[in-house]
């Protein structure tokens, strides 16, 4: 193979927040970052669940039109004015497997 190796990112985070559901562990709504298309499914699924909080998109420029149909109160742009403001990092003691 030539070239950089692509990971499975978009299949590991529907792998894990579905495997998540079905072994019916506690979390609480899931926020994702991605204005990527390949989410659509798993976040009006989420929606329907009521496991859903926010689709936080790089730009509503550069999010997939899929997205067009989820309630806007789902979705927020950092390219929105005062929105990246209010972002902040929280060390967490270990990530979840």
């Amino acid at each position: 193979m030539t070239g950089k190796k692509k990971g499975n990112v978009d299949t590991d985070i529907v792998f894990l927040i579905m495997s998540k559901l079905y072994k019916k562990e506690d979390f609480d709504k899931v926020i994702l970052v991605s204005g990527d298309g390949d989410y659509k499914r798993m976040v009006s699924f989420l929606i329907e669940e009521n496991r859903f909080a926010k689709l936080i998109v790089p730009s509503r420029h550069h999010m997939s039109s899929l997205y067009n149909k989820v309630d806007s109160t789902f979705v927020d742009a950092l390219d929105a004015k005062g929105k990246k403001s209010l972002l902040e990092y929280k060390k967490r003691k270990k990530w979840p497997k």
